[in-house]
């Protein structure tokens, strides 16, 4: 499971990343030719990128927050070689507008995919607390009625042994119920080289 600084470090370089591709792509508006017409088309389309990352990375909010960001680098250029309406100027402003559709549209879909995934999740959640619950009541009573059967043998008696490992069998599962009913993440692991189960340790909080 990531521990929160991880991901908060994760997170500053998506940002750093997002940043600098605004920034560079920006800059070549400024220092390819005018007479390169080509040029300024391609650098224009590869302002997408860091739109689309960071709605994929960030959501809406990052996608819209980066379009607007794109958008104030991008308006000076355009107001610069501005003609009054012309075909190209149209074009730049049809683009701005690009950037913005582009960037609600990616953010709106992973914010209802991480929402799904939430959603599932936390059912998840729920069913591994209701199992735990569940489990745990026929536990405790199997617990302490050993406890009592146990005080009628001799600790070196065989019966008392026998009854010792049942303990030690179900107190190692009252602790994997424990761990089933703190689980804050799904981690898989493989199984069999054909399936993946849930990594339990890896996903609980909970630590022994």
């Amino acid at each position: 499971m990531i521990s929160q600084n991880n991901r908060g470090i994760e997170e500053r370089w998506k940002v750093v990343v997002i940043v600098l591709l605004v920034i560079g792509i920006s800059a070549l508006h400024l220092f390819i030719s005018r007479d390169f017409e080509k040029g300024h088309i391609i650098a224009r389309e590869l302002y997408f990128l860091p739109i689309i990352l960071s709605g994929f990375w960030f959501g809406l909010r990052g996608g819209v927050i980066t379009s607007l960001l794109i958008t104030f680098f991008y308006l000076p250029y355009s107001a610069l070689y501005w003609r009054g309406f012309t075909p190209d100027d149209l074009d730049r402003l049809l683009e701005i507008a690009l950037f913005n559709i582009v960037a609600i549209a990616v953010g709106l879909l992973q914010d209802r995919q991480r929402r799904r995934t939430r959603e599932k999740f936390e059912s998840i959640r729920a069913m591994a607390a209701t199992v735990a619950h569940e489990m745990n009541t026929p536990l405790f009573v199997a617990t302490g009625t050993l406890e009592l059967l146990q005080d009628d043998f001799e600790e070196d008696s065989e019966t008392y042994i026998e009854i010792n490992s049942v303990m030690k069998s179900l107190h190692k599962m009252k602790e994997m119920i424990t761990k089933i009913s703190h689980i804050e993440d799904v981690v898989t692991r493989d199984y069999d080289g054909t399936s993946r189960i849930v990594d339990i340790d890896k996903s609980s909080t909970e630590r022994w």
